[in-house]
């Protein structure tokens, strides 16, 4: 799930060097804002929850959005992101999906969940995001960078 969902960032991310500074920081009303501001939220999705709460090294990152300037600055973290991903990923065993991760909520309840359960979260949350980002692509009438799993799983069977 994790590769899927990296594949179709990556293909988003492709498809946003396209566009103008100045479109992708465009404010659209969107869940953070603009397109650049909703894929830095994906990817402090996945750096909050695996590499801060799941680590037990708190809540999150300190980087704000408007850290990130330019698709550059956010391709430097996404690639920082990657690697304690793909570290995280050697190192883990059955026995860590069962790990809780805690996180308190934003009415100050404390939440646990498992790790297994994070792992399922982190893409599928960022895939509801990645949506967003296509309907703005639709709405400035370009085609959006849409790769179904069912492609992906197709060309995983060639490789």
């Amino acid at each position: 799930m994790f590769d899927y969902y990296k594949r179709e960032r990556a293909k988003l991310v492709e498809a946003l060097v396209k566009l103008s500074n100045d479109e992708l920081v465009r404010d659209r009303g969107l869940s953070f804002g603009s397109m650049k501001d909703v894929l830095v939220h994906t990817i402090m999705v996945e750096d909050n929850w695996l590499h801060y709460r799941a680590a037990g090294l708190g809540t999150g990152t300190s980087l704000k959005l408007e850290d990130f300037r330019t698709l550059e600055d956010i391709k430097k973290y996404m690639a920082e992101v990657d690697a304690k991903t793909k570290g995280l990923f050697n190192m883990l065993t059955e026995k860590d999906l069962r790990r809780s991760v805690r996180r308190v909520s934003s009415d100050g309840k404390e939440e646990t969940f498992t790790l297994e359960q994070v792992l399922y979260q982190v893409p599928i949350e960022n895939i509801h995001h990645f949506g967003e980002i296509f309907a703005e692509f639709w709405k400035m009438d370009l085609d959006a960078p849409y790769y179904s799993y069912l492609a992906y799983s197709k060309e995983r069977l060639k490789t």
